[in-house]
């Protein structure tokens, strides 16, 4: 049996305890954010193609203020901006916690922010009374749909529809203006900001649309981020305190009132 000189060891010991000062220094400081670049007023790029909106706001809060991470965030449209998280290239979004986002990223328990999902069609449309007469999903597939690329709504509701998809939700409103698509679903805060920028708010109107799923926006994490449980819970506890003392209903009212 080999007995390291008392040298020997002490220099080893310091390496061990370099290399534990360096493991407890790697973990994470900084973050990417990815959100959808046309998604008023959750987010979208303002005039010097900066992305903003509600949930930008809620992340420099929670995981920036709060919890003392470094803030990257980017707009992407909104399937790509999934791949990079599931891919690895950005770290965090903030969405709906579908069973295939969930397979990539841990979500948080608290809620960001909650919405309610809509109906939304052309006020000339020569078919309005049936469409305002929808109860359920299954009967919309008697119209044309519409939605855009990435919906979790579309592809966890109306998987198997005849669905129209356009890059942005403002394609989707002006095909429905223009009479080539019958309605479509989604958030109404979204919904309603879509149709007002656009000048629309005279040709398109909405229904509340109950369809049992809940539209819960939560912090998603990569799974493949060394630390990401630890972030996850606290962004829990970042997410409960500033819930607590008003922070986020102020963040949605700069925005929706």
């Amino acid at each position: 049996m080999n007995i390291l000189p008392r040298r020997h060891f002490c220099a080893a010991l310091a390496g061990l305890l370099l290399v534990g000062s360096h493991a407890a220094s790697a973990a994470t400081s900084a973050v990417k954010v990815e959100f959808y670049d046309s998604f008023a007023p959750l987010s979208f790029l303002d005039d010097q193609h900066q992305i903003t909106g509600i949930l930008p706001d809620m992340m420099k809060e929670i995981l920036g203020r709060r919890m003392g991470l470094q803030v990257t965030m980017e707009g992407q449209p909104w399937a790509r901006a999934q791949l990079m998280v599931q891919e690895g290239t950005a770290d965090v979004f903030c969405t709906l916690a579908t069973p295939a986002r969930q397979a990539y990223a841990g979500f948080t328990k608290q809620i960001v922010a909650q919405m309610q999902i809509a109906l939304f069609y052309a006020t000339d449309n020569p078919r309005k009374a049936e469409i305002e007469a929808i109860k359920t999903v299954e009967q919309i597939k008697g119209f044309r749909q519409g939605d855009y690329i990435g919906d979790s709504l579309a592809e966890t509701n109306f998987k198997d529809f005849p669905i129209d998809f356009s890059p942005t939700i403002e394609t989707v409103y002006r095909k429905i203006g223009a009479g080539r698509l019958d309605l479509t679903v989604t958030t109404d805060l979204t919904g309603d900001s879509a149709v007002k920028q656009l000048g629309m708010g005279d040709k398109i109107a909405h229904i509340p649309f109950h369809i049992g799923q809940a539209t819960d926006f939560r912090i998603g994490i990569r799974k493949s981020l060394p630390d990401a449980d630890d972030l996850v819970a606290k962004a829990d506890a970042a997410i409960a305190a500033a819930a607590a003392d008003g922070t986020l209903d102020r963040i949605i009212a700069k925005y929706t009132k």
